[in-house]
């Protein structure tokens, strides 16, 4: 691909996930931003930690291995 094409598309995703909006890409999958509260993770050796809330972007694949299709 060209890398004017690259540029614009990584600017043009940026814009949209700084929105909050979801961007699907026909044939390949599903970028959105998704809300992650606060939760306490505790470690094998006991201790425990707060994660704080976030947004976190996900992709979701819409393409299929080979396997999938049978």
């Amino acid at each position: 691909m060209k890398s004017t094409f690259i540029k614009a598309f990584k600017e043009v995703l940026r814009e949209q996930i700084l929105d909050k909006n979801k961007v699907d890409v026909e044939g390949l999958g599903m970028f959105e931003v998704v809300h992650r509260k606060q939760h306490q993770k505790k470690y094998e050796n006991g201790r425990v930690v707060m994660v704080p809330p976030a947004d976190v972007v996900e992709f979701k694949s819409k393409v299929r291995s080979s396997n999938e299709d049978r």
